[in-house]
């Protein structure tokens, strides 16, 4: 889905462990949203954060209206005519081409999967991924044979709200296989010219920060007046150009060691070498730090889904909730003053891990309904 990234990572991380499970099987990737009219295609991700950027309250009020039992209930068939209205061909493709399984990372194709099985025409197999660490009731579907959650808490809401427990799996969200993968944080440390007497802090952008992000950098690199060669940062300003462009000047006018990227593809590797992150608390972005044993200061958390990925990792021990800069300054401050506390948060962050769960969700939940079909794929 392009209206997230991470539901298209997590998405990827389970079709390429598919294709590793079963490589005689064809394991396709589908955006929904590309076939949806361009208007539509266009207006779906940008009202989405038109309302976190601008109207957060809005989104705050909705989300939590939807999910409950008597909101979810009201906006039941408006949604049911939105769907219908941008995936016309997404389910005609489905007709014409019906596949043997299908497993959804949004709630988008979930709901709409959901309503063609039981309207009758679709009868394969259905497992949701539930990417976000509570269940909202927008991911409710009583036709998957399968529901896949991160947390037992998790699980426990979607028993109370009628899922048949049998087809409960807490596993964790799936994330691709470099995050699970032993990595040699001294040569990496050594290849970006970083020093290993200084606290390594990675900070990540987000498509909805606008400004916050720039805010948060200058503002760490501002420790290092206050703490002299503690402080070193690795800043990630993803497909921002400007920003990228901004803050690589920055960095000449700074005495703080810094290193600005654009839009990385070893991400796995930069997590590795950090010893804190500071960053949004999208689902696959804290999944990825968990699976890393990193350490989170979330800042510029969303009303919704993102507040709820922060309270339950902070209440796990995990991450700091710092909204603000100033509060983002006191968190890391406090890490450097009270190196076990950092040690203490690392700990935490490993218990909450589960980086093989693309692998488990493969093994688990595909494997079995797919020996419920007639079809016959050699592993």
């Amino acid at each position: 889905m392009t209206a997230g990234a991470g539901h298209r990572r997590a998405a990827e991380a389970i079709a390429q462990a598919a294709a590793r499970h079963f490589p005689e099987a064809e394991v396709r990737c589908v955006d929904v949203l590309t076939y949806a009219p361009g208007r539509f295609h266009a207006l779906y991700a940008w009202s989405y954060l038109l309302l976190v950027r601008h109207l957060p309250w809005i989104w705050q009020v909705s989300y939590r209206l939807v999910d409950g039992w008597l909101g979810y209930r009201l906006n039941q068939p408006l949604r049911w005519r939105w769907n219908l209205a941008i995936t016309r061909r997404f389910t005609a493709m489905l007709k014409a081409q019906p596949p043997d399984l299908i497993v959804t990372t949004h709630f988008l194709p979930a709901d709409v999967c959901s309503t063609a099985k039981r309207a009758g025409w679709l009868r394969v197999p259905l497992a949701v991924v539930i990417t976000d660490l509570h269940p909202h009731r927008f991911w409710m579907s009583r036709e998957a044979e399968a529901v896949v959650v991160s947390t037992d808490e998790g699980r426990a809401t979607l028993e109370r709200r009628g899922i048949d427990p049998a087809r409960i799996h807490v596993i964790g969200i799936p994330i691709g296989p470099a995050f699970s993968e032993p990595a040699d944080r001294r040569a990496i440390g050594k290849r970006l010219g970083l020093d290993p007497g200084r606290l390594t802090v990675l900070v990540t952008s987000g498509g909805t920060t606008v400004g916050q992000f720039e805010r948060v950098v200058r503002s760490l690199a501002a420790l290092d007046r206050e703490m002299p060669k503690r402080v070193q940062l690795l800043v990630v300003c993803g497909m921002d150009d400007a920003a990228k462009e901004r803050l690589t000047q920055f960095v000449q006018r700074t005495a703080v060691p810094m290193c600005v990227f654009g839009f990385v593809s070893y991400m796995a590797d930069l997590m590795a070498v950090s010893d804190l992150m500071v960053a949004k608390a999208g689902g696959l972005t804290v999944t990825e730090a968990l699976a890393r044993a990193l350490p989170m200061v979330l800042y510029h958390v969303i009303p919704g889904q993102e507040r709820l990925n922060a309270e339950y990792v902070a209440r796990q021990g995990a991450a700091v909730i710092a909204p603000q800069p100033a509060q983002v300054i006191r968190a890391v401050r406090r890490c450097l003053e009270e190196p076990s506390r950092l040690e203490g948060m690392r700990r935490a962050a490993a218990s909450l891990a589960h980086p093989h769960a693309a692998e488990e969700i493969v093994c688990k939940v595909i494997e079995p309904l797919m020996k419920q079909t007639s079809c016959n794929v050699k592993r």
